[in-house]
């Protein structure tokens, strides 16, 4: 269950939000929700080109700020105590390395102009060709949800597919061993790739899914906002609850040679996922519905893996 619903705690929340806001608008008596109105300002101010290409780095960039800027304070003051127990691997990057941690930043912003933009433009136009449905409309929540759910698992294929290539020995060296240095993730590890690995392991994929399922703009934010947000989560360092847990790609970061995928289905399928099924962070792969760290549900006496 876990492979198929990996990613649903962030749709939980979205559509919990959204489920609020029916609510306010019966209870105003309102034409619209929150939402429709939002959208429909946006359209006397931005056209097709930019809700699409701005529309995506703004929502990404915002987003990525916001969580980073969370997951950061706790790592560099260590602060609040209780959260510590949180902490997936304890006793690594406390804190972080401030250096790399700005060169990050400034690597990943370059990346952004130079990488993330040109080829969002390149996916505007591919989407453009197969037919980009009336903005005007908005999608209802049922297809938004389906056409997310589906476009997770075309991601978790070409995903896997790429991931598992930046791994052959004559590649790895040169892209994606930049992104391996972290071999205990914090949240700006997501962040920490090689420009052609944004493009190829990060953008495309997204594209891709967008371009065959025909996505309305207005989807293509909510699932890119979820995927930011999945990734900086599972990079995180942080199994905190009532979340999607990072136990799945960080037993990738600890082990190097298993955990391809995202979702996981891919990794079943090709039983790349062995080793991670009979550790205890298989266990601890779950969304947390207390406030018990899963250290404390799931301890580590008499574990090999750890």
């Amino acid at each position: 269950m876990q492979i198929i619903f990996r990613t649903a705690p962030v749709y939980f929340w979205m559509f919990t939000i959204w489920c609020i806001s029916k609510v306010f608008q019966c209870i105003y008596k309102q034409e619209k929700t929150v939402w429709e109105l939002i959208w429909d300002q946006s359209l006397i101010y931005f056209d097709e080109y930019n809700l699409f290409v701005d529309g995506i780095l703004i929502i990404s960039s915002i987003s990525t700020f916001w969580l980073l800027a969370m997951y950061s304070i706790f790592d560099f003051t260590q602060k609040p105590a209780f959260i510590r127990k949180y902490k997936v691997n304890p006793n690594t990057n406390e804190p972080p390395d401030h250096r790399k941690f700005i060169k990050v930043l400034v690597c990943s912003t370059f990346s952004g102009f130079f990488v993330a933009r040109p080829a969002i433009i390149l996916i505007y136009f591919g989407l453009k060709v197969r037919g980009i449905p009336d903005i005007r409309v908005l999608p209802n929540i049922q297809n938004v949800l389906i056409t997310c759910f589906i476009n997770d698992h075309l991601l978790d294929i070409v995903a896997y597919t790429v991931h598992r290539l930046l791994h052959h020995r004559l590649i790895y060296k040169h892209i994606h061993k930049k992104h391996h240095e972290y071999k205990s993730t914090i949240a700006v590890a997501g962040l920490h790739t090689h420009p052609l690995e944004q493009l190829f392991l990060g953008i495309m994929p997204l594209g891709l899914g967008y371009i065959t399922l025909r996505c309305h703009i207005a989807t293509a934010w909510i699932h890119i906002l979820s995927s930011v947000i999945n990734s900086t989560i599972t990079h995180s360092g942080y199994h905190l609850p009532f979340l999607g847990s990072p136990a799945f790609h960080d037993y990738h970061h600890v082990k190097f040679d298993c955990n391809y995928s995202i979702l996981g289905l891919m990794d079943r399928i090709f039983r790349t996922d062995k080793a991670y099924r009979n550790s205890i962070y298989e266990r601890r792969d779950i969304v947390l519905m207390s406030f018990e760290s899963t250290r404390e549900l799931y301890p580590d006496v008499n574990d090999k893996v750890l």
